[in-house]
């Protein structure tokens, strides 16, 4: 069982927030970057936290996708829960996460069993409490020092302004010949590298996915195949007194064809909020009379149940 397809609620939410970090964490070396880059690192060690990201998509004016999420994690033994709402307009899909006791349990709305999740993968993390994962220090140097390179004179596009309670306030945008042609010729091999998998592999069963109806989110996006393209990429994020990024939206404007000609203007809008830094308390769950399944995760073979 592909556990990338079992968590896909999750990561379209997540997913896409970080692929707009990367898009904005290289706008260049001027002090509204320089903010945001150390504002970056500083909320990156913050381990107790709740996430919320909301993430819609629309095509053409009309919405596609709407994906809601509440993600929290304690900072201690991996503790953590989240709880992810997929609609794209005709159906809905709740599903509920727990990371507890070193277990990791699934349950969607519309089943009353709760997934346990056992396998050689799945206990790694009891080798590692009490550990947190370090950078490299030289690594994350080398890493900034080729992304900044990368983007010259991007800079000159970030604003930076000072806001009551010495919150800062960072916004750039870029549009049309601004947008570097190797992130839009990345992006349009990105998009139709997956509308090929959609189109030639035969969509995963509920059955194979824990419970997650993958369809939901195949059936909502757009099929572009030619003529794709990054029009538009906006980015504001607000930094607190602590150093910490609270707050952080971004739209993206995607333009192309289908498999018929068909033009598209997609828009991808993501907003993350970060709140109970370090006071967060993740959800969890009392297993004592529920409808439980134990499922043996296998990483080179499909899953099966007990």
């Amino acid at each position: 069982m592909n556990k990338k397809l079992a968590m896909m609620g999750l990561g379209v939410a997540v997913g896409s927030m970080m692929l707009v970090t990367s898009v904005y964490a290289g706008v260049g070396d001027a002090p509204g970057y320089e903010t945001f880059k150390s504002a970056v690192k500083q909320t990156a060690t913050v381990h107790n936290v709740t996430r919320q990201v909301n993430v819609t998509l629309q095509d053409n004016g009309a919405p596609l996708l709407n994906v809601k999420s509440t993600i929290k994690s304690s900072g201690a033994n991996h503790a953590g829960s989240a709880e992810v709402t997929v609609n794209n307009g005709t159906n809905e899909q709740t599903i509920h996460f727990y990371n507890q006791d070193g277990k990791q349990i699934i349950k969607t709305n519309d089943s009353d069993v709760y997934k346990v999740l056992e396998g050689e993968g799945m206990g790694k993390f009891k080798d590692h409490e009490g550990t947190e994962h370090t950078p490299d220090p030289q690594v994350v140097s080398e890493v900034e020092n080729v992304v900044d390179a990368l983007v010259g004179n991007l800079k000159n596009y970030v604003t930076m302004d000072e806001a009551a309670g010495n919150v800062k306030e960072i916004h750039f945008k870029l549009s049309g010949s601004q947008i570097s042609p190797v992130v839009n010729t990345i992006g349009s091999l990105a998009i139709k590298h997956a509308t090929m998998e959609n189109s030639q592999r035969p969509m995963p069963s509920k059955a194979d996915t824990l419970g997650v109806d993958v369809t939901t989110l195949k059936n909502s996006l757009p099929q572009l195949t030619s003529d794709i393209k990054m029009d538009e990429v906006e980015v504001n994020a607000s930094v607190d007194s602590d150093n910490h990024i609270t707050n952080q939206t971004a739209q993206i404007h995607i333009s192309g064809k289908d498999a018929q000609g068909t033009a598209h203007n997609v828009v991808l809008s993501v907003d993350m909020t970060l709140s109970s830094l370090n006071s967060t308390t993740p959800d969890t769950v009392d297993l004592t009379g529920k409808q439980l399944e134990t499922v043996k995760i296998d990483p080179e073979k499909s899953h099966h149940r007990n």
